[in-house]
């Protein structure tokens, strides 16, 4: 299937560690030009070198996106060397346990900064990205916007940390929107709600007592008996982005190897 991404520009914010390197994978393997960015330079230009040996069009940066200046670079990053963005993909930094007990904070120990925090990792990112890219898609008459959630926005639990649970669903809320407003002028606007995929950070929970019994309680939880791949987020969100996926948009699609088990 032609997915009609070939010449593509896409930004993938997150996009060079984890679930963000498989989208920058599977959009540069379809024939998307790609901009990845991280917060971590060996990790960008490990992407970027690894994209390239595979004969994906690719370029990095080093930016925060959770800064105005951050996002400044990714997007002007693009353009000067691809041009405007016809896709954003927005995977932002995942929320840290706390170091003392490797858990999450419960409510009563949330402070005001951790739901600030959640706010500018998760939302604002959405906010400023989109800002930024949203004028050259209208007047393209086509754009792709992905967000990256996660399923605790379906099924929040006691394992899951309470402000990026809370404040993932606003963005999602932004997502839809931005597909209503946008419809018009042939972009779509979605999120992805995933479940447990392998990573660098999961890989360190794990290591850890706490995180040790929490992948064995995801393990048999999951239909399919494992964990994620990147690549597999990755093909799914190059579908979301193509052009066979133009009715597709303000949705908030699961992928999470069937672990919620919720009709809708």
């Amino acid at each position: 299937m032609d997915l009609g991404l070939k010449d593509k520009v896409a930004i993938v914010a997150g996009g060079s560690r984890g679930c963000g390197r498989g989208i920058s994978e599977s959009l540069a393997a379809e024939g998307a030009s790609v901009l990845l960015s991280g917060r971590n330079t060996d990790a960008v230009e490990a992407s970027v070198a690894a994209i390239r040996n595979a004969g994906g069009r690719v370029t990095g940066v080093v930016a925060d996106m959770l800064t105005e200046g951050g996002v400044a670079s990714i997007t002007e990053a693009a353009k000067s060397v691809f041009g405007d963005a016809d896709i954003l993909v927005v995977n932002p930094p995942g929320p840290v346990p706390d170091k003392a007990t490797n858990r999450w904070r419960g409510f009563e120990n949330s402070s005001d900064e951790d739901f600030e925090l959640a706010y500018s990792m998760f939302m604002m990112t959405q906010v400023r990205l989109a800002r930024a890219v949203l004028p050259a898609m209208r007047a393209k008459n086509w754009g792709r916007l992905v967000n990256i959630g996660s399923i605790a926005m379906k099924t929040p639990h006691l394992d899951d940390p309470m402000p990026a649970t809370n404040i993932r669903v606003a963005a999602a809320a932004l997502m839809k929107t931005l597909a209503q407003e946008n419809g018009p002028y042939g972009i779509t606007a979605n999120t992805i709600a995933t479940g447990p995929f392998e990573s660098e950070l999961s890989h360190q929970y794990r290591a850890s007592g706490t995180g040790v019994k929490t992948a064995e309680w995801y393990a048999k939880m999951l239909p399919v008996g494992r964990w994620g791949e990147p690549r597999e987020m990755g093909d799914l969100v190059a579908f979301l982005c193509s052009t066979r996926a133009a009715f597709i948009t303000g949705e908030t699609i699961r992928i999470d190897g069937g672990y919620t088990k919720s009709l809708f």
